[in-house]
C-alpha cells in the first residue's frame, strides 16, 4: 500500500473534513444501512490515500463521488448476489425436504400395498408379486407356475383391481 506525498495528504485531509458527512449521507441513502455506509465511507478515503494519481483540490470532489459510487455498486452487487444465492439455497433445501417427504409417503404407500397383497389368496399373491416386484412377464410367470397365460392374466387383473380399490380407499 503506497501512500500519497504530504501535499496530497493535506488535500485528502481537507476533503475528509469537508465531504465526509455528505458522502456518508449519499452512501447511506443508496444502501439503507448506516453501519455499512460508515464502513464504505471510510473506504472512500482509504482508496484516495492509495490512489496513484496526482490529486488536486479542484477535482477531488468528483473523484470522491466516483469512488463512492463504485463502492456502492460493488456492495449492492455482492448483496444481491448473496441474497440470490441464499434464495436458491432455500429452494434447494425445500426440494430436498420435498423429496424426503415424498420418499416417506412412498414408503408408507408401499407398506399399505404389501399389507393388502398379503391378504390375497396364495396363488394371486404369488402372481402379483412376481409381476409387480420381480418384473416378470405373464408368459414367464405362466411357465414358472405351470399355468396358462390366460389364467395368469386373470389373476393379475383381479389382484390389481383389489389392490387399487384398497389404495383408493386410503386416500
Amino acid at each position: 500500500m503506497r501512500l500519497n506525498p504530504t501535499g496530497t495528504q493535506s488535500i485528502i485531509a481537507g476533503s475528509y473534513q469537508k465531504y465526509y458527512n455528505q458522502v456518508l449521507r449519499y452512501i447511506a441513502g443508496k444502501i439503507n444501512d448506516v453501519a455499512e455506509a460508515e464502513n464504505l465511507t471510510q473506504d472512500v478515503w482509504v482508496r484516495l490515500m492509495t490512489c496513484d494519481k496526482e490529486l488536486s483540490a479542484d477535482g477531488i470532489a468528483s473523484l470522491i463521488y466516483r469512488i463512492a459510487c463504485n463502492l456502492v455498486n460493488d456492495y449492492l452487487r455482492k448483496l444481491y448476489t448473496r441474497r440470490q444465492y441464499d434464495a436458491d439455497s432455500a429452494n434447494r433445501a425445500d426440494d430436498i425436504d420435498d423429496s424426503a417427504e415424498s420418499a416417506f409417503y412412498a414408503a408408507n404407500l408401499a407398506a399399505f400395498e404389501m399389507k393388502r397383497v398379503e391378504c390375497l389368496p396364495p396363488q394371486r399373491r404369488n402372481i402379483y408379486k412376481m409381476s409387480r416386484f420381480e418384473d416378470q412377464s405373464v408368459s414367464d410367470i405362466a411357465a414358472r407356475l405351470m399355468l396358462s397365460a390366460r389364467t395368469v392374466e386373470n389373476h393379475l387383473r383381479i389382484s390389481r383391481r383389489e389392490v387399487r380399490t384398497y389404495m383408493a380407499s386410503l386416500a
